[in-house]
């Protein structure tokens, strides 16, 4: 798991303002798995696995669809393609890099 450094700004960010609670969770569990690059696999599953790994019982597939949804609309995230598999990159992630090339297309 990369090392992350959270800015300050992320307490008054409006964008993450934007998201209820639950989303707010899911978006910082999401900066704690993706790459240097904030890319991360999108698929919902592997998300709930990754993220909640002790919570399987509490949160479903629908819920991560959802949170995802939430951040996609309030600009934090975007989901992209590349061959058939979907990806996710965490917009203006801003990490100093460790790592010369993404995990992730």
């Amino acid at each position: 798991m990369p090392t992350r450094l959270l800015r300050e700004g992320i307490l008054s960010s409006e964008r993450i303002n934007q998201l209820d609670e639950k989303g707010e969770v899911f978006y910082r569990r999401l900066m704690s798995i993706a790459d240097d690059y904030g890319r991360s696999e999108a698929r919902p599953s592997l998300l709930r696995a990754s993220l909640y790994p002790l919570k399987l019982d509490r949160v479903s597939e629908p819920d991560v669809v959802k949170w995802m949804g939430e951040c996609s609309e309030a600009g934090l995230i975007r989901k992209y393609t590349v061959e058939n598999k979907e990806y996710l990159e965490i917009l203006k992630f801003g990490q100093r890099l460790l790592a010369m090339k993404s995990r992730y297309p």
